[in-house]
């Protein structure tokens, strides 16, 4: 079914196996596929599955250039599916259905060869759509499972005719659901298939005087859970119910912290507690990156969770886990800002759906404020994982559930809760804004002005005006350098080694475009310093590549090589994928300069993997555009001709591509004589500069716009009347021009 249609939902009940399908059916088609994805929605709320489905299928990194439009994830996804013989799984869809379907018909219409298997609940009702109904097991199929799950419980389990008619009997019970009779067979240890059957009678008949407009199946795994549940020991049940709170299982240092750990029990009473739950169904380990991580089936845990609700530990064990979340997510951001960013960075993103849980139980619980600070302190590791639009979804609802509780509220705002409306506002702003909603940025940054103005936490006055030099910078307004001097007095000296880290940054950056190099390598340094005094890898990559780009904006070609190379080697074990590329491409541009037409080749194929993995429409044609430069190095115009059209036919590529691009194909054009008969435009070289100066008026990052200016004057025969063969002379040299003064390296990379 899976190879003959292309989109296909399992569509059952709880418990019915339709996960267990589709893993299987997934392991199947890999050989045949150039890409299986599987993504799991158990935990998804309501907007988040655009951003889901992008994460795990690697699509990290939703910053633009100030002249893009914010991504489109669909055509991201798009981008990354289309030509490709892809299978994408969407596990456990019923709670999402709106978001999915149109994603789904989306994806669909413009894949032609991806095919989509969900599981679901229901279905999802779209046009194409193929069901494929989970029956139960068949009397033998359920019967050849209690056999072989018995004999895992107990070697000695053995069946007879007369005992296979018994399990037999239980199945028939049990309606075939493969949960609820893996379940029944945990307890073969203790008692025999009667006297299980028997005592689920006992359950059944309880349920049959209850709600009768229950479905059958429904009731039937309702009694098993019931029955199992009533057949656990103290200990098992807090463990648990605590552990359902974790809603992505976890590890099994966090399954150390449940209620169990209160009365004092040994390590070793607890893996025996664990052990016995996993022997009994209840649980099942995984293997992760991090290690093994226990994990409950969805209906086992929904189960878990009512129980949870009922049982006397029920408040403790909730604030157990929101204090481990709490906790956690504190060390993590000390973490992220440290010398093992990389593993922070990984355990924050595998944590990640527990932390959500979390919060979300501590709205519930009217614990608002700190709900705000557990999602503040995460803004930093959206950014340095590329994970922007999850960040926004998430310091969103939490500043949403605050902004309700605030009107109501009479008492003053702690410190703390001052600091977590400081950095939500902040990150808001900033993450906003590099993902191209520059209103929504806008809106975010005057409330943040207000809040730290009006706050009574000290530390705010001190950081504030770092920020506002930043706001400054976004919005165009005057008086820049006065704003960067008054906050650098303020935070120097501090113990705020980071938020001068990025202070300085900026400095760096507003000097370099406005042509003060030696004043953009000079705070570039200070924030190299300040980052190794906050141990902060990636700051530090930030600011080593913005003292390359001073360095090399100065003609110190060998300094910034320098710099960036050691800002890749840093950006690379932390996964921050996009920015490392970057980098990897001004190395490009040197390797280029220098003659060095090897090593170029190698980064460049490096960059552009990590390119079409991101499906980053800046990325691929910034990456196409030094292809053409490096055939025009070589001599090649027919390979130059068909990177060069790739960018500029991209719909997708920002203006400042497009124009780099457009100058190589004017100086194809000019150079006609030289190069293949598709490059000789009727138009010539005078239609291309025109494009290009068409292009160059819409551009609104000061460096890039600079660039390409400079490159255009050189290019442009108009202004002197020239003969476009005198301009093909120095379009052809167009990869020589990337070591010339003043520096256009803004345009390329």
């Amino acid at each position: 079914m899976v190879d003959r249609e292309s989109l296909v939902t399992v569509v059952g009940p709880g418990g019915v196996g339709k996960t267990r399908l589709a893993l299987e059916t997934c392991a199947l088609a890999q050989p045949a596929r150039d890409g299986v994805w599987w993504v799991d929605l158990t935990s998804v709320g309501d907007g988040g599955v655009l951003a889901a489905v992008a994460s795990a299928l690697g699509l990290s990194d939703a910053s633009v250039r100030p002249d893009q439009p914010p991504h489109d994830y669909v055509h991201r996804l798009t981008s990354l599916l289309d030509g490709r013989r892809t299978l994408l799984a969407l596990d456990n869809c019923e709670h999402l259905l709106d978001e999915i379907a149109p994603l789904v018909t989306a994806l669909l219409g413009s894949c032609r060869s991806l095919m989509v298997l969900t599981t679901s609940r229901e279905p999802l009702n779209v046009s194409g759509e193929a069901l494929y109904p989970l029956a139960p097991m068949s009397e033998e199929e359920a019967a050849d499972l209690f056999s072989t799950r018995a004999v895992m419980i107990e070697p000695a389990f053995a069946v007879d005719a007369a005992a296979r008619e018994h399990v037999r009997a239980l199945c028939r019970r049990l309606d075939g659901l493969p949960l609820a009779v893996e379940l029944a067979a945990a307890h073969v240890r203790l008692l025999t298939v009667r006297e299980i059957t028997a005592r689920l009678d006992n359950r059944f008949a309880l349920l049959t005087r209850g709600d009768r407009t229950a479905p059958a199946r429904h009731r039937t795994l309702r009694a098993v859970l019931d029955w199992s549940y009533g057949l656990l020991d103290s200990a098992e049940r807090r463990v648990l119910t605590e552990l359902a709170l974790y809603v992505d299982g976890c590890s099994l240092k966090e399954s150390g912290r449940t209620g169990l750990a209160d009365s004092a029990a040994a390590e070793t009473e607890l893996l025996d507690v664990l052990g016995r739950l996993v022997d009994k169904s209840l649980l099942f380990s995984v293997s992760s990156v991090g290690g093994n991580r226990l994990r409950m089936l969805d209906t086992v845990r929904e189960y878990a969770l009512a129980r949870l609700a009922e049982e006397s530990w029920g408040a403790a064990a909730e604030e157990r886990f929101t204090d481990w979340a709490v906790r956690f997510v504190h060390e993590g951001t000390q973490g992220v800002a440290s010398g093992d960013q990389a593993g922070w960075t990984r355990r924050l993103t595998e944590e990640s759906a527990n932390i959500r849980a979390a919060s979300e139980l501590l709205v519930v619980r009217s614990r608002v404020a700190e709900s705000l600070l557990l999602e503040a302190r995460l803004g930093y590791h959206w950014f340095v994982s590329g994970r922007e639009d999850e960040g926004i979804e998430r310091l969103q609802r939490s500043l949403s559930a605050h902004d309700a509780t605030a009107v109501t509220r009479t008492d003053e705002p702690t410190a703390q809760e001052e600091w977590a409306l400081f950095y939500t506002f902040a990150w808001l702003a900033w993450l906003n804004h590099v993902a191209g909603r520059h209103a929504v940025a806008g809106s975010y940054i005057r409330r943040h002005e207000d809040a730290w103005r009006k706050a009574n936490n000290p530390d705010l006055a001190v950081l504030g005006p770092c920020y506002d030099t930043l706001h400054a910078m976004l919005n165009g307004e005057g008086g820049v350098t006065e704003l960067f001097a008054v906050a650098e007095a303020a935070v120097a000296g501090t113990r705020f080694h980071w938020d001068r880290a990025v202070l300085q940054t900026n400095w760096s950056t507003y000097c370099l475009q406005h042509g003060d190099v030696e004043g953009a390598r000079r705070h570039g340094l200070v924030a190299v310093a300040a980052s190794r005094a906050a141990a902060d890898d990636f700051a530090r990559a930030f600011s080593l590549t913005l003292c390359g780009d001073a360095d090399e904006s100065d003609g110190l070609r060998e300094r910034a090589r320098e710099q960036w190379t050691e800002a890749v080697r840093i950006l690379g074990p932390i996964g921050a994928r996009s920015r490392w590329a970057y980098a990897v491409l001004r190395l490009v541009c040197l390797d280029i300069v220098d003659g060095d037409t090897t090593g170029a080749g190698e980064r460049l194929a490096e960059a552009a993997r990590v390119a079409d993995e991101l499906s980053a429409d800046d990325l691929v044609a910034a990456v196409g555009n030094l292809r053409g430069v490096l055939a025009l190095h070589d001599g090649r115009p027919a390979d130059a001709e068909t990177a060069f059209r790739a960018v500029w036919d991209s719909p997708a590529a920002p203006a400042d591509r497009w124009a780099v691009a457009g100058l190589g194909l004017a100086s194809l054009a000019a150079n006609a004589p030289a190069a293949p008969a598709g490059s000789r435009s009727p138009q010539g070289a005078h239609a291309w500069l025109d494009r290009v100066a068409d292009a160059h008026g819409r551009l609104l990052e000061p460096l890039a716009r600079s660039a390409v200016g400079i490159l255009l004057d050189e290019f442009d025969d108009r202004r002197e009347a020239r003969h476009p063969a005198d301009a093909a002379a120095g379009a052809g040299r167009l990869h020589e021009r990337l070591g010339n003064s003043p520096s256009v390296l803004a345009a390329f990379c």
